[in-house]
């Protein structure tokens, strides 16, 4: 191998290590830019954090633009989570062409599976996402298993997953934020060890909204509500309508005695922005069931007379 190529392997290694790592704790603007410069001699894997960082950001349309329907490449698997997000009737037909992948090729980098269980996920078919993944000794696979089974309530088995992470690469970046997952979900005990986690990647990489999140959750969870108002408002001049941070501030109002208004204030920049997000949808239902409920025992004109 000449110099000039193993210095470009060492570039494209160097990139690749980057780009997966600032993708892991939400800093996809960081990601994208560390895999511009290698765009046009990238590989797929390299490619793939890219395109999931678009995804993220609700960038979509340049995946679309970019990964052609006929491409042979596993990034077309992008493609179609990026066609999933934005065609949910089409979901049923897309994950179809994702598990025919899945099941008839060799799947090298990866990138088939964990776009197959990322539309499960999507779907909230998490049970299917853990058949996809499952068996897996690969990192992005299991830390995405450790979520489906929080999502589960399966902090057990989460937490036996973790085990085996740890055995892998305890100091991954992956492990570590799993670690962190199955600590917050185990409640205050283990809090405070997922927040040594995400403040140790504050100062190893830069805060982010998940992060800064990560670290909100854990003062909500032990009433430090000062701490906790302090990183969520670093994190809203970080990304000023962050999903995850709105739904946090409105906790904290919730649990801090604000008014009404302060409350309705988040709950609306919710609705603006994420109509169609689980949080949202979910929350509308409760409060049009509550609404039925109040009209259905609402009492009568002459019950109210004759009180």
């Amino acid at each position: 191998m000449s110099r000039a190529q193993q210095q470009n392997d060492e570039d494209v290694n160097s990139a690749l290590f980057d780009a997966r790592n600032e993708y892991y704790i939400g800093n996809f603007m960081g990601s994208i830019n560390f895999v511009l410069p290698e765009q046009g001699t990238a590989g797929a894997e390299l490619l793939s954090y890219m395109y999931l960082s678009y995804l993220a950001i609700d960038s979509g349309r340049i995946i679309a633009s970019d990964i052609k329907e006929n491409t042979t490449t596993p990034l077309l698997a992008l493609r179609l989570v990026h066609e999933a997000f934005e065609q949910p009737s089409r979901t049923e037909e897309l994950l179809e062409k994702l598990t025919d992948k899945v099941a008839g090729d060799e799947d090298e980098s990866n990138i088939w599976h964990i776009a197959t269980a990322i539309v499960y996920c999507y779907d909230g078919q998490f049970e299917n996402a853990l058949k996809i993944l499952h068996g897996s000794n690969n990192l992005e696979s299991m830390a995405l298993s450790v979520q489906c089974l929080l999502r589960l309530q399966r902090v057990d088995l989460a937490k036996q997953l973790v085990t085996k992470m740890q055995e892998i690469s305890d100091d991954a970046t992956l492990t570590q934020l799993a670690q962190a997952w199955v600590a917050l979900a185990q409640g205050t005990e283990q809090m405070q060890d997922a927040f040594h986690i995400y403040q140790e990647f504050c100062e190893k990489f830069k805060p982010t909204p998940a992060l800064l999140n990560g670290q909100a959750v854990v003062h909500l969870g032990l009433e430090r509500y000062e701490e906790a108002e302090a990183v969520l408002r670093e994190s809203l001049t970080k990304k000023h309508n962050d999903y995850d941070t709105l739904i946090n501030m409105m906790v904290l109002a919730h649990l801090t005695g604000k008014s009404t208004e302060t409350i309705t204030r988040y709950w609306e920049q919710l609705r603006q922005f994420y109509p169609k997000s689980d949080f949202v949808v979910d929350l509308d239902k409760k409060s049009a069931e509550f609404d039925r409920l109040c009209l259905e025992y609402e009492p009568s004109r002459e019950q109210l007379l004759a009180v």
